[in-house]
């Protein structure tokens, strides 16, 4: 008897699904004949593993996200290498060696802390401390910088101390790469790890970019917002500590004050003056040799600081934006200033080619470095305090043309860099979280995805 139209049609549709079942069985059974199933590891090497995996991987989190952070900073640190062996290289190259670092450091750390990539991600920091390992044991012993930079500004450690951590972490990556993949329990299916990756990366690159165009998220450096810029005065003289004065009598020295110094059988020695109670500031401006900090840095009010490190970098077509900015803020009661790295033949040189109808002054560059990453930027201090800081650039692209400069003021009072940083990772953290929760509904749906291409490339060669 011949079949009916009906059960023709549930016939051919049933064939799909009982191909996928019977293809899935075979591989399973292929799986299972060519190689046998690896013993379960004890429980004292899955807890040690998962222990290494976690202080290991978030070491590297650690040391790559505060680097991507301040990527000036690594590029600094990366020129006072090169320095110390007399080389050289653009900074745009050092730049992307700086990114590619921190964000190596910071993907393959998250992909060993959370058991992804078991193998390749052991190998990878492995071979990282390959080379920091014998880099810190030589500056260990020749002390060609001050510190390595591993941590950036957040943590410094002395060249030594460095070195020892390096030994530990190359053991810990050692013992990984023998027992990780043993354990293969991870946070995350080997299916969506490739995800995780992904993620990551935008995260690095994020943060990274938005901290070498405007200013890093966070500000571990000694002139950060709410940091004391002008000195503080000592209050009236009356209440400075008075000097004292020692005497010698009979091989015995004694300590005098100004109104009860001693007679003439006492024979003066010194002077001594006592510290005073003036706070000095955090940085120290010049007017070629003259220090007139206290004269430049004002304690009452606010005040703009155009900070450039590096005068030979600088974008002179800001000039004209700038000489706007200064007029427009100074007729708002907000005195500006600049602040160069250079000397006084460079201070001079840059006040010609500029035009700059505002002060210019000169401070060690790398305090300026230190104070605002960048090479132009912008720094509002009120009353004396560190309010905030931004590029130049960054600050003008934000709708502050030259036709309103002022708008930079206002935009600089409104920056919080670190509410940036804390939305941004938050939001990350929530994408692999939810991938981490759903990752058995994303399984699913990759499977529906493969079973309709499959589905459609039967078809087309039909």
């Amino acid at each position: 008897m011949a079949d009916t139209p009906e059960k023709s049609e549930l016939s051919e549709a049933a064939k799909p699904t009982a191909e996928a079942a019977a293809e899935t069985a075979a591989e399973t059974a292929a799986d299972k004949s060519a190689k046998p199933a690896d013993p379960k590891p004890k429980l004292w090497v899955t807890l040690g593993v998962w222990v290494l995996r976690i202080a290991v991987g978030a070491l590297f989190i650690f040391s790559g996200t505060v680097k991507d952070i301040d990527l000036w900073g690594f590029v600094f640190k990366l020129e006072d290498y090169l320095a110390a062996w007399n080389m050289t290289q653009p900074r745009s190259l050092l730049l992307i060696l700086a990114m590619g670092i921190s964000g190596y450091e910071l993907v393959f750390g998250f992909l060993l802390a959370t058991g992804c990539y078991k193998r390749v991600a052991s190998w990878a920091l492995t071979l990282s401390m390959a080379v920091m390992l014998p880099l810190t044991a030589y500056i260990a012993i020749a002390n060609p910088v001050s510190d390595c930079g591993c941590f950036g500004d957040f943590w410094i450690l002395s060249n030594t101390a460095t070195f020892i951590k390096n030994l530990f972490i190359t053991a810990a990556l050692i013992l990984l790469i023998i027992y990780n993949p043993r354990v293969k329990q991870g946070l995350y299916r080997p299916a969506i790890q490739w995800l995780v990756v992904v993620i990551v990366s935008l995260y690095a690159i994020v943060v990274g970019l938005y901290g070498w165009n405007i200013q890093p998220m966070l500000d571990f450096r000694s002139f950060a917002p709410g940091t004391m810029i002008a000195p503080e005065d000592a209050g009236d003289e009356e209440d400075e500590p008075l000097p004292t004065f020692i005497y010698e009598k009979g091989g015995r020295q004694q300590e005098f004050t100004a109104d009860s110094l001693p007679g003439d059988d006492w024979t003066f020695v010194r002077r001594v003056d006592a510290p005073s109670t003036a706070k000095p500031s955090a940085i120290t401006v010049y007017d070629g040799d003259e220090d007139i900090t206290a004269s430049t840095i004002e304690p009452e009010g606010e005040q703009l600081l155009l900070i450039i490190p590096e005068s030979r970098r600088a974008d002179i077509s800001y000039t004209y934006y700038l000489n706007e900015l200064n007029e427009k803020a100074d007729s708002a009661g907000i005195p500006m200033v600049a602040l160069l790295g250079a000397s006084p033949r460079g201070i001079e040189f840059w006040k010609d080619i500029s035009m700059a109808s505002y002060p210019c002054y000169s401070v060690e560059d790398t305090q300026l470095k230190e104070f605002s990453r960048g090479v132009m930027s912008l720094v509002l201090l009120r009353d004396g305090c560190v309010v905030s800081k931004s590029t130049l650039a960054s600050l003008i692209g934000s709708d502050n043309d030259a036709l309103n400069p002022m708008g930079a003021v206002r935009s600089l009072e409104n920056i919080d860099h670190s509410s940036e940083f804390r939305w941004i990772t938050g939001f990350y953290a929530i994408l692999l979280l939810l991938i981490y929760l759903f990752q058995g509904m994303l399984l699913g749906l990759r499977m529906l995805l493969k079973h309709a291409l499959r589905k459609m490339g039967k078809v087309s060669k039909q």
